[in-house]
């Protein structure tokens, strides 16, 4: 059997020491399961560490968001399956290639956090289905363009039970003091509005 191609993007804001190695923590516990490991920082710190253990390494000097970070190191993914990961998460069992389903977008289970539905902080995409539904929504900074993807894909989305990992929550948005608050209301208007103008999928009542 030919050998699955799987890209990594992890999205990084490394504004701490302490975030630098969460983020390193992460990318080593994942490194030995995937042929492409993209990192992209979003105007923190370059980093070093993280550029030597990447195969691709983005600074982006000014802060553009998550969105728009997560779909910069997506769209030069080369991969069959492209995961899209936070960097304050970490594989606790499995094996990455399970979740590498064909025509389906899959996450984990988080063994922390119980999520029904797709886990924005870790969910893979083939690229059929990406080049079919396109990226995240850019004009939803920080919260809600996950959310709007799942419903997206909704109809092809599964979790697959065998791969677990660990998700240290929002450490990058604590630190950077955009847990909740005035980005997330913002970024819940921008969704709603997208959704009156029939431009962003979503929950049907």
């Amino acid at each position: 059997m030919a050998k699955v191609s799987i890209s990594m993007v992890i999205m990084t804001y490394t504004l701490t020491n302490e975030l630098e190695e969460i983020a390193y923590n992460s990318a080593l516990s994942y490194r030995d399961q995937v042929d492409e490991l993209i990192i992209t920082e979003d105007g923190g710190k370059f980093s070093n560490k993280l550029r030597d253990i990447s195969d691709i390494y983005i600074y982006g000097k000014n802060n553009v968001g998550f969105t728009a970070n997560v779909n910069r190191g997506w769209r030069i993914s080369s991969g069959e399956y492209t995961m899209i990961v936070n960097s304050d998460t970490y594989l606790s069992e499995g094996k990455l290639k399970d979740l590498c389903v064909s025509g389906f977008v899959t996450s984990p289970v988080i063994e922390n956090q119980y999520t029904e539905g797709l886990a924005g902080s870790f969910f893979v995409v083939p690229k059929e289905v990406r080049d079919e539904r396109d990226y995240l929504i850019e004009q939803m900074k920080t919260y809600s363009s996950d959310i709007e993807y799942y419903y997206r894909v909704k109809d092809i989305f599964k979790t697959i039970e065998s791969v677990k990992i660990y998700h240290e929550m929002a450490r990058t948005v604590s630190e950077a003091g955009l847990e909740g608050g005035a980005e997330q209301e913002k970024d819940k208007k921008i969704y709603q509005k997208l959704i009156e103008k029939g431009k962003a999928a979503h929950e049907k009542a």
